[in-house]
């Protein structure tokens, strides 16, 4: 089975945390929104022990301790688990460096979240990946998953970033496989989860933001409301625990 156990090119430590500031105000409201669509979908518990699983500069898992009884973050960056570890000071958040495979030693966990992890993996390791998530979660524990949605805007969005040199490469460096709301399914049920919910956000509000924060927000507000899927180029995924 082909491997990716780590990006091929170096991503630096603070990427996320970066990204949150962004003086584009399209990345900027796109990383924002995931933080705004974790709380109205999988807020974190105050009982509950989480994980963080490719938790890069640490922003969830920091975001999330603010709630949670403890977090663990885990990431194979090096240079990110030494920032978010010299960032974030919390008794109830520490970091881990290493594999999923880490987890298991580290749980059970109550809630898991993996925002914009699977795609970095090719689609059998995605899989495993998965089911390492479910060896490391208590009975009936959450999973909240986020990936980028094939059927969407979301292979030309990449196809410009990478060409106009806005982001560190994607296509192929990073990103090596790509799901439709279909395949996310399948492939989260086949690795010991039940799926709660699919469905997708990002759609053209973050584009909105450049020429009104308000406005983008509003649009966000109709995108979750409408319930679409196909448009919009974030994909989530809601599991539970079998």
């Amino acid at each position: 089975m082909k491997r990716r156990d780590a990006d091929a090119i170096a991503i630096p430590g603070d990427y996320q945390a970066r990204a949150l500031q962004s003086p584009r105000a399209a990345q900027r409201f796109w990383h924002a929104a995931k933080i705004r669509t974790l709380d109205r979908l999988a807020p974190p518990r105050a009982t509950s022990r989480v994980a963080d699983a490719g938790c890069g500069s640490g922003v969830i898992s920091a975001h999330v301790a603010a709630t949670a009884r403890e977090v663990v973050g885990f990431d194979s960056n090096p240079a990110a688990i030494e920032y978010a570890r010299s960032t974030y000071a919390s008794p109830r958040l520490r970091f881990v460096l290493g594999p999923f495979s880490e987890m298991a030693r580290e749980g059970p966990f109550d809630q898991i979240y993996c925002l914009e992890v699977l795609e970095h993996l090719y689609e059998q390791q995605a899989r495993e990946t998965l089911a390492f998530f479910a060896q490391s979660a208590s009975p009936g524990a959450d999973l909240f998953l986020t990936t980028p949605n094939a059927r969407s805007a979301w292979p030309f969005i990449e196809w410009t970033l990478d060409a106009l040199q806005l982001v560190p490469t994607l296509a192929e460096a990073q990103h090596l496989t790509l799901f439709t709301h279909r395949t996310l399914q399948r492939a989260v049920e086949a690795s010991g989860w039940q799926v709660v919910d699919v469905g997708a956000f990002n759609g053209i509000a973050p584009f909105l933001a450049p020429l009104s924060e308000p406005l983008a927000r509003a649009t966000e507000r109709l995108e979750a409301r409408t319930g679409l899927v196909m448009p919009y180029n974030l994909l989530y995924c809601r599991a539970q625990r079998r």
